[in-house]
């Protein structure tokens, strides 16, 4: 498997930790507060990491105004999700960022020369249909599933410049800084009214807010710069998996016989993706054996 889809897989699991948190928080914090919660908190994990390993948080001059671009289309792409969690039930707000995928994956065919193949169009559809039934977005247009709408949008815009932006100091580099620049473009707006009153409670979930999403940001970064965004693209919908995982163990919901064949359909879509790259894999540890049994036709 290449390395790009594991670092995926991986980040996708830790979203559902961020989407609970978000939502908790805006039941009495506004979508910039929340916004600006988890952007300043993933910051100060991202400078902690880097601290440890001894490695230096530097853009190139170069990439600087890529990082700020890609940074406003974050930032706007998140306060959209966090304003659609404060709206509608957290599953049809998911539901809505089913769309930056495939997003992403038709910019970066356009604008970045990527190959859009048979395989990969058939991928991207399964896991979409799969998502969609999952989701179940059975709420209709409403004006949060808008906000969810253009969050998608605007995640597969930064998804797709991401992957074809050049040297951007590496993906630790990158989380701290784009982590720190967003806080301070939606600060005006989070604290307009004011600070905040903090207490334990609240310093607990931003730190749990911070770590998460300073996880998930750090190897989606990571696996957009390893991997064609085409091939990526099924598997952003493995956030879903683990929202379901999540929603049985911590909430006791059972998934529906409906969300199962969402799930089939999901992991479906990934491994048609990740066809070519398996039958690589395979291929050279079987050939020897043919051109044996091969020889002994012949020879016999």
């Amino acid at each position: 498997m290449q390395s790009g889809v594991l670092l995926l897989v991986m980040a996708m699991c830790l979203t559902p930790g961020v989407d609970v948190l978000a939502k908790q928080l805006t039941a009495e914090h506004s979508p910039f507060q929340v916004a600006f919660f988890r952007y300043f908190a993933g910051g100060v994990v991202a400078l902690c990491i880097a601290r440890a390993l001894g490695k230096p948080i530097h853009i190139p001059k170069a990439a600087r105004a890529g990082q700020v671009f890609r940074t406003g289309l974050l930032v706007a792409s998140m306060t959209c999700l966090i304003t659609a969690f404060s709206m509608v039930p957290m599953a049809y707000a998911v539901g809505g960022f089913l769309i930056a995928p495939i997003v992403s994956t038709l910019l970066c065919v356009a604008f970045f020369g990527e190959r859009l193949t048979m395989l990969r169009v058939v991928g991207v559809v399964l896991s979409l249909v799969g998502a969609v039934l999952i989701a179940k977005p059975a709420a209709g247009i409403e004006l949060g599933t808008l906000f969810a709408l253009a969050g998608g949008v605007l995640l597969g815009a930064y998804l797709a410049f991401t992957r074809g932006s050049a040297d951007t100091g590496g993906a630790l580099s990158t989380l701290a800084v784009q982590c720190f620049i967003g806080a301070a473009l939606v600060a005006p707006m989070a604290f307009f009214h004011g600070v905040p009153d903090l207490n334990w409670p609240l310093l607990a979930s931003i730190a749990g807010l911070g770590v998460f999403s300073a996880g998930a940001h750090f190897l989606t970064v990571a696996a957009y710069e390893r991997t064609d965004a085409s091939v990526l693209s099924p598997f952003m919908y493995f956030n879903l998996i683990a929202a379901v995982v999540v929603g049985y163990l911590w909430f006791n919901e059972v998934p529906s016989f409906v969300s199962l064949l969402g799930l089939l359909a999901i992991v479906s879509g990934g491994l048609v993706t990740m066809a070519p790259q398996l039958w690589a894999a395979v291929a050279p540890r079987k050939m020897p054996q043919d051109l044996a049994f091969r020889h002994r036709l012949a020879t016999a």
